[in-house]
């Protein structure tokens, strides 16, 4: 009788750390999608500190992080996850959308390359990698300049991009954006090529 009381008790924690875990998330996730990010927030640093290891956690922390442009906490979070998950999607897509807001173009342009081969090639985050890549590569065109190669793969992914979504709202804009690039694009003897 005593270890069938001791099993039911373990069982009761462990089903109330898991329902616990839950409560984490749902809660935090309905203050991220309702705006209160402040309190979702404080839930996710919650749930951290009940499960350090739960990187769902950590990475939701990052993304309300981004969303109030906190970048360098986010960032900091992220690279904390991808220690410990180098595979890890969603830090991964998460981290490239901070250094895209932050304007740290050349960061995530390698975490949207790493989340091409991560993602369903079929899915939303594909098209949308490669237009992050693609936006970030025109941006850094106007300031630091491209090589040849870097503006081979920004004509790629933006073609990739035209190819996945035809019917897109920016599409007709991106397809004059490349056209426009190529008809302007120096020899492959230029090292930089600077172009507004």
């Amino acid at each position: 009788m005593k270890i069938l009381s001791l099993t039911f008790y373990f069982i009761v924690i462990l089903t109330s750390t898991v329902l616990s875990q839950d409560v984490y998330l749902d809660k935090g996730n309905q203050f991220l999608n309702s705006g209160n990010l402040d309190s979702a927030e404080q839930i996710f640093r919650k749930g951290i500190i009940s499960d350090p290891q739960n990187l769902i956690y950590q990475n939701q922390l990052a993304l309300i992080l981004i969303t109030q442009k906190k970048f360098d906490d986010a960032e900091n979070v992220l690279e904390k996850v991808l220690k410990t998950d180098s595979l890890n999607a969603a830090a991964v897509w998460y981290s490239g959308i901070g250094n895209f807001k932050s304007k740290k173009y050349r960061p995530a342009i390698k975490r949207f390359e790493k989340a091409l081969l991560l993602i369903d090639k079929k899915g939303g985050q594909y098209y949308s990698a490669n237009w992050f890549i693609g936006k970030s590569y025109s941006n850094l065109l106007k300031t630091e300049g491209l090589t040849y190669s870097e503006t081979d793969r920004m004509l790629e992914c933006l073609e990739a991009y035209i190819r996945l979504q035809p019917d897109a709202e920016d599409t007709p804009k991106i397809k004059e954006y490349v056209e426009r690039k190529k008809a302007r694009r120096p020899p492959n003897n230029v090292e930089i090529w600077v172009d507004l």
